[in-house]
């Protein structure tokens, strides 16, 4: 744990004067519980925690870090997979309490406070059989998600999350509120649909809704994997299938370990398994047939395959990815995949420590890449899939092992032709620098720092996958 140098109380009543959120320091109850993020991993001492209530406060705020020289760090509702939500010594504007939802059901469109779940919407919006595309998970935050991008788990017949952004409202680290729209400030709105926390701090975003579920055909056949040979062949046959999907079908494989599951018995837990998860956007009778090929792969240990609600799905990975166990997840864009990338895949699962580690294949194209490169701040639209090395543990002594194998994993599948120079923000890799930015943003980053340059050019709001300000 590292030593924050404290602020003194003259100063932080003239803080809690300004603001009408909570302020929490080191010596304040509820403090250890407001650092506390879903990645047991991350420990840091922010010197002062404000949990805002209103643009006002995040205003005060950052006005606040800025007069006493404190990095800025910003927290939404959800993972901060990489700990970016916290930062030692400085200041942490905390949005999670701004959770208020607005669902214009006529004009089909939401508008969700910045600390929001993916839980709060879609038990919002599937009252009425509409949803949004807002991440895979239900206890991802909608912030962080949306500015990476928002894989969801219709993006191929729905695109992005940020495809489905109308606006934004955007506190500047100069204090002022703007919304960021097509028509009000639009470079800005470019900027914020993939390019991350960089630019201001998001405190609501209005988004399109479509009509979909509550309930929807999900394929949830789990194979066991022994040995290699069958991991490999189980991959393959998921290549022939993916190859003519059509875009109402999202899917994803998974090369795992059976997880601790209470409905699952005991003594499959851990065992090796190839795990295909896959959701139809559309008529759940059709999406049963379409889907059926992956239940037939050969004799699933286990098949939940079933119809169930689309916020169900979601709920999924809460019991995968729990609160406070540690997680270290890098991803890759790969364009086909290749009997060499299957290779890396199958070879780099079978290396995995014990646990639920996992490599995963994401199924991108569809209405993903409908849309162009330059569009939206994410670059990455044409790439076919995602593959992702997940880290997943419980006991720091393990962490060593952990991270030596999602490093070199990440690093062989990177050495793959298939693959390129890129990854999911919400899934770093293990570059650092400039070659982060450009490997997470594609050739849209010059166009991003031209941005910065504008909106933070002195780069306060850094703790993030950051953009250097253009000079």
């Amino acid at each position: 744990m590292s030593v924050t140098t404290p602020l003194d109380s003259a100063t932080l009543g003239d803080l809690r004067t300004a603001v009408t959120g909570d302020v929490l320091t080191p010596d304040d109850d509820g403090y250890d519980d407001a650092r506390a993020l879903w990645n047991g991993r991350i420990d840091r001492v922010p010197a002062v925690i404000v949990r805002v209530v209103s643009t006002d406060d995040v205003a005060a705020a950052i006005r606040f870090a800025r007069e006493h020289d404190r990095q800025l760090a910003v927290r939404g509702g959800g993972h901060h997979v990489t700990g970016s939500a916290l930062v030692d010594g400085g200041l942490v504007v905390d949005l999670s309490g701004l959770t208020g939802i607005d669902l214009d059901v006529d004009a089909r469109t939401v508008r969700v406070g910045a600390g929001c779940r993916v839980s709060d919407v879609l038990s919002a919006t599937q009252e009425h059989g509409l949803a949004v595309v807002c991440g895979s998970a239900a206890h991802n935050g909608v912030a962080g998600s949306t500015l990476g991008g928002a894989i969801g788990w219709v993006r191929r017949a729905h695109g992005l999350g940020v495809d489905g952004l109308r606006s934004a409202e955007v506190v500047t680290v100069d204090g002022e509120v703007l919304t960021a729209s097509a028509d009000e400030n639009p470079e800005l709105f470019w900027g914020l649909r993939g390019g991350g926390a960089n630019f201001g701090v998001v405190t609501s975003f209005e988004f399109d809704c479509f009509e979909l579920g509550p309930e929807v055909a999900v394929a949830q056949p789990i194979y066991p994997a022994p040995d290699d040979e069958t991991v490999r062949d189980l991959l393959g046959q998921y290549r022939v299938f993916v190859a003519d999907a059509p875009r109402e079908v999202t899917s994803m494989a998974i090369v795992t370990s059976i997880p601790p599951l209470p409905f699952i018995p005991q003594e499959a837990h851990g065992a090796p398994v190839v795990m295909f998860y896959a959701t139809y956007a559309g008529d759940s009778a059709e999406g049963e047939e379409v889907m059926r090929p992956l239940r037939e792969f050969g004799e699933p240990a286990m098949d939940m395959s079933s119809r169930m609600p689309f916020l169900a799905i979601h709920e999924i990975a809460n019991e995968l990815f729990p609160v406070g166990n540690r997680y270290s997840w890098h991803s890759l864009y790969a364009d086909e995949l290749s009997d060499d990338l299957l290779d890396r895949v199958t070879t780099t699962a079978a290396a995995r420590p014990e646990g639920e580690a996992s490599v995963e294949i994401w199924h991108l194209g569809g209405a993903v890449s409908d849309v162009a490169p330059d569009e939206t701040a994410y670059a990455h639209r044409d790439a076919e899939f995602l593959v992702n090395v997940g880290a997943t543990w419980v006991d720091p002594a393990d962490d060593e092992a952990h991270l030596s194998w999602a490093e070199s994993s990440w690093g062989t599948l990177r050495e793959s032709p298939a693959t390129r120079e890129g990854f999911y923000p919400g899934f770093p890799g293990f570059v650092t620098g400039e070659e982060r930015a450009r490997m997470a943003y594609g050739d849209n980053v010059a166009r991003l720092a031209d941005l910065k340059a504008e909106y933070d050019p002195e780069n306060l709001l850094r703790s993030n996958l950051n953009v250097t300000p253009a000079r």
